[in-house]
């Protein structure tokens, strides 16, 4: 995954119109890819980057490092998307709780098209375990094993504490687990190369597998 040059970082801050592009060219795809799984408007979506980006782009001086930076833009881009939506909803006259909201941490077609047939049916289940998962535990997975974020940046932006985080995701990867388990055949045809390229994480992976990556609750 690529990440911010620290020389292009200080460049924006001090002004430079062609560093704050290529910030907007690393950080676009990652967050339209986000968006996507909370909604499939990609008008919002798209109006919810432009949003932030103008934000950041005049209060780029406050930021004092590129880790904050991220966190940063991931609880912007949400909590703007989350309003477009509400907003949206209530122009729709459909007026749902904010918490239930759809995140659609799904196995992409092509993700899939790549398993061999014989091991459709075991993704089949594990997808369906990914289908129980609640909103934010599939949000804590993707902010985790997709975009390699730390368990407090999770927490500033889901709004929890850390060790909240921590049992979220403890859960998350417990019912993960579990369905993996109960697959037929499961050591002879999932082995961690298929199992990381049908999740597209092999962090994930090994979540799942138990190969000894532990999760504090």
């Amino acid at each position: 995954m690529q990440h911010i040059d620290p020389a292009v970082w200080e460049a924006c801050k001090a002004g430079d119109k062609g560093a704050y592009a290529a910030i907007y060219r690393l950080y676009y795809p990652r967050l339209y890819n986000y968006g996507y799984k909370l909604t499939d408007n990609v008008v919002l979506i798209e109006d919810s980057i432009q949003e932030i980006f103008v934000r950041f782009w005049i209060n780029r001086e406050q930021l004092n490092a590129i880790r904050e930076f991220r966190s940063y833009l991931f609880v912007s881009f949400r909590h703007c998307l989350l309003r477009l939506l509400s907003q949206h909803r209530q122009q729709q006259g459909d007026l749902p709780d904010e918490e239930q909201y759809v995140f659609a941490l799904e196995m992409s077609a092509e993700q899939q098209r790549l398993a061999k047939e014989e091991e459709h049916e075991q993704l089949r289940t594990l997808r369906s375990a990914m289908d129980h998962l609640t909103p934010r535990q599939r949000e804590a997975i993707f902010f985790r094993f997709y975009e390699n974020m730390d368990y407090d940046e999770i927490a500033a932006i889901l709004q929890i504490s850390v060790k909240a985080t921590y049992k979220l995701m403890a859960r998350a990867i417990e019912v993960l687990r579990s369905a993996y388990h109960t697959m037929p055949l499961v050591p002879a045809l999932m082995t961690l190369a298929t199992l990381a390229t049908a999740l597209g994480s092999l962090q994930l992976s090994m979540a799942i597998m138990d190969t000894g990556i532990i999760y504090k609750c």
